[in-house]
C-alpha cells in the first residue's frame, strides 16, 4: 500500500517513471486519503507534472551549502557567524542531518531539542540552533523545495539580558576607560545605536544642525541589521557635545566620528567589546552587563519617560513592535491619563454633535 501516516495525517508515496513522489493528503481519514491519492495518479497519467514540485528535496546536511551561501549577501557578517555556529549542532545530530527537508516535522525537531538538553546545553544555545533551523526551512519553502515550513518553537526559560547602566555606573566606566570609550559609551546610551551602527557613522550621516521644523541635530543610520534599522535619531545635548569633541580629535581627512587612537581609522567593534568586558570584570558586574546594555538602557529610559512602543520601535530600529513593547510599562498615572484623554474626546464629540443638531 502506498499510503502511510505521519502523525495523524495520511501521506501518499507513489513511484512514477522511476521517481519517488511523496505528498501529504492533508487529511486524517484513510478513505478520503485513498480518493485523493487516486486523483494524484490520474493527474500524473495526464502529464500534469506540478504534483512533483515538492518531492525531490535535499537532506538538511545537503541543504547546508545553499543556505550558508545565501547568508553573506542578505545579513550582516556577525549574523552570518551566528547562523554558521548554530547550524553545526543541527547537522551533528544524525537523524536530523540525514532527514530530507520535507520530512522534518515537530517530532523530529523535539528529538533534537531533547538530545541537546540531555547533553547539558543551555536553553539559549539550543534556541540559537532552533532559530537557525526555522530560518533555513522558511527559505526552503520560499524556494519551493518544500510546500510549508513546520512550526519551530524555541524553549522557554532563556535568560534575558536586563542590565541597565545607571549614570553612576557610567561615571565609573568612564573613569576606567580610554578617551575613545569615554566618548562612545554615553553616546550609545543616548542614541540607542548598535555598536556596529555607531562605528559605521560618517560625518556625512551626522548633523549638529536640526532639520526644518525640528530643534535637535541628528544621526542617520544608513545600513543596519535589517531594513527597519535605517532611521534618523535626534541627538541629546550630551550626544551633540560628544560629536563636537570627536570633530576636534579626528583628523580632517578621516570620515568617521568614532575613530581608533590615531584619529585616522574607524573604531573597531571588537576592540570596544573587549574594553567594555575588561571594565565590567573589574567591577564584578553580572553576566548580562554587556556592551549591548547601552542599547537596552536607551530603550528602557524611553519607556520610563512615557514613549509608546511605536516611537521606541522607530528610534531603536526594531524589526518588530513586539520587541519594543517589552520596554513599555504603563504606570497607574499614565493609564489614568489615557482614560482622561478618552473621556475628553468623548465629551468633545458630544458637544460637536449638539451644535450640528441645533443648527
Amino acid at each position: 500500500m502506498s499510503l502511510y501516516k505521519r502523525g495523524k495525517i495520511w501521506w501518499s508515496r507513489i513511484i512514477w517513471s522511476g521517481q519517488e513522489i511523496q505528498r501529504s493528503t492533508r487529511c486524517t481519514s484513510k478513505r478520503v486519503a485513498l480518493t485523493i491519492e487516486s486523483a494524484m495518479r490520474t493527474r500524473l497519467a495526464k502529464g500534469e507534472v506540478d504534483i512533483a514540485d515538492f518531492t525531490v528535496t535535499p537532506t538538511l546536511a545537503g541543504f547546508q551549502k545553499k543556505f550558508l551561501d545565501y547568508l553573506p549577501s542578505h545579513v550582516a557578517p556577525r549574523t552570518v557567524g551566528f547562523y554558521t555556529e548554530s547550524w553545526a549542532p543541527l547537522v551533528a545530530f544524525p537523524p536530523l542531518a540525514g532527514a530530507r527537508l520535507q520530512h522534518i516535522d515537530t517530532a523530529l525537531i523535539d528529538r533534537f531539542t531533547e538530545h541537546r538538553l540531555a547533553e547539558g546545553v543551555m536553553p539559549q544555545t539550543v534556541n540559537g540552533s532552533l532559530r537557525t533551523l526555522r530560518r533555513a526551512l522558511h527559505l526552503a519553502a520560499d524556494w519551493n523545495l518544500i510546500r510549508k515550513s513546520p512550526k519551530v518553537k524555541v524553549l522557554p526559560g532563556e535568560r534575558q539580558r536586563e542590565f541597565i547602566i545607571s549614570e553612576d555606573m557610567l561615571a565609573k566606566f568612564i573613569a576606567e576607560s580610554s578617551p575613545g570609550m569615554k566618548r562612545l559609551l554615553p553616546f550609545l546610551i543616548d542614541t540607542g545605536l548598535r555598536i556596529t551602527e555607531c562605528c559605521n557613522l560618517t560625518w556625512d550621516t551626522v548633523s549638529l544642525e536640526p532639520k526644518e521644523g525640528a530643534e535637535r541635530g541628528w544621526v542617520y543610520v544608513a545600513k543596519g541589521k535589517s531594513k527597519y534599522a535605517v532611521r534618523y535619531v535626534p541627538l541629546t545635548a550630551r550626544a551633540a557635545d560628544i560629536l563636537r569633541e570627536c570633530r576636534k580629535v579626528s583628523k580632517k581627512s578621516c570620515p568617521w566620528p568614532f575613530t581608533a587612537y590615531d584619529g585616522r581609522r574607524k573604531m573597531a567593534r571588537h576592540w570596544v567589546s573587549e574594553q567594555f568586558r575588561s571594565v565590567r570584570n573589574k567591577f564584578s558586574l553580572p553576566w548580562d552587563a554587556v556592551l549591548h546594555s547601552t542599547r537596552h538602557t536607551f530603550c528602557t529610559r524611553l519607556g520610563e519617560s512615557g514613549a509608546d512602543a511605536f516611537t521606541i520601535q522607530k528610534l531603536a530600529g526594531h524589526s518588530s513592535i513586539v520587541i519594543s513593547q517589552r520596554y513599555v510599562h504603563p504606570t497607574p498615572a499614565r493609564l489614568e491619563k489615557a482614560i482622561d484623554m478618552l473621556e475628553a474626546s468623548t465629551k468633545l464629540s458630544t458637544v460637536h454633535k449638539g451644535k450640528n443638531g441645533s443648527s
